[in-house]
């Protein structure tokens, strides 16, 4: 019976795998068909392009020749320009002829010779296209032998390219064929896939029936095997465990539960879970475990530590094998057992060697990191024996200089050799004196290196002595010679910014007086006109004198914005003792006519003192207040609540500030008009309006003066909106202003 059911396995099998074999024939030969579809659709498209190239090529070449004819004939440049295109569109063209016939000898033959034919035709035109207005072509001997020597090259271009379309037309026919051909054994491929995968399918479900039944009785004996290893696990005291490679799924046996010191199954088994029982200074030494045993598949014991809820701490060994099973499953199978007691002995052991390893390698670490410390910073070390006067040089001393390491005797005469002459006394004179003072003070001097570069090097030093009594200075050189240089261009820059500053208060001047001027004066002769001379007008007189009324109006606004942004902008930074409900108050009273106008309705909780300029502050506040007001929505009370808070930078995600520095966070929200969430990053920038002039007045001035305010009191501020729901403004003001 048992042989009968072996023999029906291999005939399944069999059969199974001749299907496939067959299924992937014809699925290759399907595959090969669609590409010969595919490749004989080109070529067709191919041959279609070739055909439109040619016509065109016709086509420009005719266009030249009547566009020559109307040159010659008026003399006029506009046909000439037209010629030259026509010229140029005829050399495009047979560069696209050129890359579609690149795989066609013939067609490229034909090419040449036609390139050639019309080139000579147009050696002929060409001699005719720079006349003058005076020139008479009907008694010109030559031009009459040109132009009929031109007609006949037309013919001859005309006879090569019906030639080339006859060959393409050849092509196009043959390649139709070809493809008609193929497109018929598509169905056919088609349908014998989806039979011969229909009987795949069948006899799969088959055998899939019979192999659960044997599955079921499988897991019967599996059962009864998993009863008997849990109870020797519980008599011999280990864990086991195992790793599916494929699903990266780990299962533990219920005794491992008990060596991790809680109750079987109380957590679910795997990597994240196991790792909160694993000692801080082991954890490095599981991950590496894990990482090897899906790297490896097959590892030798390990030890680690583990600590149980209890806090007791215990020493575990664990061993592991690779199995595959008979469908080629890989999976890692382990035993976990508790060695703590005789991993305590080897330890006690092995403790005094691995201090002395330890100790050696916190020397080597420290060493590499000072040498590595002083290429980054650019400064070397050096030791000088009071003794026997004998310096010390690391290696990037000598790099310093100029040389490889350990290249010459580091002593005074040498180094001096290096010092500029105009600074060889200042370092003499500080080497003398370390052997009274036992110091050598922050010196700056100048050195050449051996490639003749000027370096700006900074020396400071400071007495030691060691366990054996030996006295010594130990110092440090830098080469500060990049500092140098930025101290010279920060005092240039700061040179230009004053001359800036001083040209930006000149046009402030010209702008508050010079410019204000002339605007006055246009003011008051439009007030003139409007009193004395108004009724005199035409209606079109009134609507252009309105018009410029209105216009000089808005530019009075505007040179008044312009002036406070630039006075926030240049003020002193003087900060003082600011308190935010008075200044808010000042705000309210300056607007508090078109507060009553609108019938506004302002909430605000109590604000704190902080350090700022008070008139910048209620210029803040008046800027917000009025852009509120100005875009509250028609018919609609302005409803304006000013709130505030003190938040640490690292709760306000919009900061991307991860300190606990404190700022006041202070929102002013309204229910106006809103705008779109896009333009919240805009509305801050100089002059952008969202609104036309005739919408809303206004010169896109104010919240950018609002944002250079904020900037100058080291704050933020940030805007959000819906459309029709309002907008809210969000200040962050630092509780200390360093």
């Amino acid at each position: 019976m048992k042989t009968n059911k072996n023999k029906s396995s291999v005939y399944h099998k069999i059969i199974f795998i001749i299907s496939l074999l067959i299924v992937f024939v014809i699925s290759l030969l399907t595959v090969k068909h669609i590409n010969n579809i595919s490749k004989s659709t080109k070529l067709l498209m191919h041959t279609y392009e070739v055909n439109l190239e040619l016509e065109h090529l016709f086509s420009y070449i005719k266009d030249s020749e009547n566009d020559m004819r109307g040159y010659i004939i008026s003399k006029d440049n506009f046909y000439l320009i037209l010629y030259k295109n026509d010229i140029k569109n005829i050399n495009n063209t047979f560069s696209t002829l050129k890359k579609l016939s690149k795989n066609n000898i013939n067609q490229q033959e034909n090419l040449i010779s036609l390139y050639k034919t019309i080139n000579k035709r147009y050696e002929y035109i060409a001699n005719y296209s720079n006349l003058n207005e005076n020139s008479d072509l009907s008694k010109n001997y030559d031009f009459k032998k040109n132009f009929r020597e031109s007609n006949t090259l037309l013919a001859d271009i005309r006879i090569k390219l019906d030639e080339m379309v006859h060959n393409e037309k050849y092509n196009l026919r043959l390649q139709n064929s070809i493809y008609d051909k193929q497109i018929y054994l598509t169905p056919i491929f088609t349908l014998s896939i989806l039979f011969i995968t229909l009987l795949l399918l069948t006899f799969t479900y088959f055998k899939t029936t019979r192999d659960l039944e044997k599955l079921q009785n499988a897991n019967t004996k599996l059962s009864k095997f998993n009863f008997l290893s849990s109870q020797a696990e519980i008599l011999s005291e280990f864990g086991t465990w195992d790793l599916n490679l494929d699903t990266d799924e780990i299962i533990y046996s219920d005794n491992l539960y008990r060596i991790l010191g809680t109750e079987p199954q109380s957590f679910d088994a795997n990597q994240e879970n196991f790792m909160k029982f694993i000692h801080p200074e082991d954890v490095e030494i599981v991950n590496t475990i894990f990482q090897k045993i899906i790297k490896d598949e097959d590892l030798p014991h390990v030890f680690f530590r583990i600590i149980r809820p209890d806090k007791n701490i215990r020493i575990v060994r664990s061993v592991r094998k690779l199995f595959t099973d008979n469908w080629g499953n890989k999976t890692i199978l382990g035993v976990t057992g508790d060695i703590t007691d005789e991993h305590n002995k080897n330890q006690l052991l092995k403790s005094n060697y691995e201090d002395l390893i330890k100790i050696n390698n916190q020397l080597k670490i420290f060493d590499e990191s000072s040498k590595q410390a002083e290429i980054l910073g650019k400064y070397g070390s050096w030791v000088l024996n009071l003794k026997t006067l004998k310096f010390t040089y690391s290696d990037n001393s000598f790099r310093l200089l100029g040389f490889e390491p350990q290249t010459f005797d580091p002593n005074i005469e040498n180094l001096l050799d290096l010092v500029h002459p105009e600074d060889k006394e200042i370092v003499d004179i500080a080497y003398k004196k370390a052997f009274v003072g036992l110091e050598i003070p922050s010196i700056n001097y100048r050195i050449i290196t051996k490639e003749g570069k000027t370096k700006r090097f900074r020396t400071i030093a400071k007495s030691f002595t060691d366990l054996e009594g030996t006295q010594s200075i130990i110092g440090t050189t830098q080469d500060v010679t990049e500092d140098y240089n930025k101290s010279l261009q920060l005092k240039q820059r700061n040179s230009e910014l004053e001359k800036h500053v001083k040209e930006l208060n000149e046009f402030n001047q010209v702008a508050s007086h010079d410019l204000q001027e002339p605007l006055r004066k246009i003011q008051t002769f439009i007030s003139r006109i409007n009193d004395k001379e108004k009724d005199n007008l035409t209606d079109i007189g009134k609507e252009y004198l309105s018009r410029i009324e209105t216009a000089s109006n808005r530019m009075r606004v505007l040179i008044n914005d312009l002036l406070q942004y630039s006075k926030a902008n240049r003020s002193e930074k003087n900060l003082v003792k600011t308190n935010l409900n008075e200044v808010l108050k000042d705000s309210l009273i300056e607007l508090s006519q078109t507060i009553e106008d609108k019938k506004a309705i302002i909430n605000y909780t109590e604000l704190p003192t902080i350090n700022g300029i008070p008139f910048q502050i209620q210029q803040l506040f008046s800027n917000l207040l009025s852009n509120s007001l100005k875009y509250s929505k028609e018919d609609v009370s302005p409803i304006i609540d000013i709130s505030c808070s003190k938040v640490l930078a690292k709760t306000q995600s919009i900061l991307n500030d991860k300190s606990t520095k404190e700022y006041y966070k202070i929102t002013c929200s309204d229910n106006g008009i809103g705008f779109e969430q896009e333009q919240s990053k805009k509305i801050f920038l100089l002059f952008n309006r969202l609104h036309g002039k005739t919408e809303y007045h206004g010169t896109g001035v104010g919240l950018a003066i609002c944002e250079k305010i904020v900037e100058n009191h080291k704050g933020y501020i940030f805007a959000n909106s819906k459309v029709n729901e309002g907008a809210t403004f969000t200040i962050y003001f630092p509780v200390r202003i360093a």
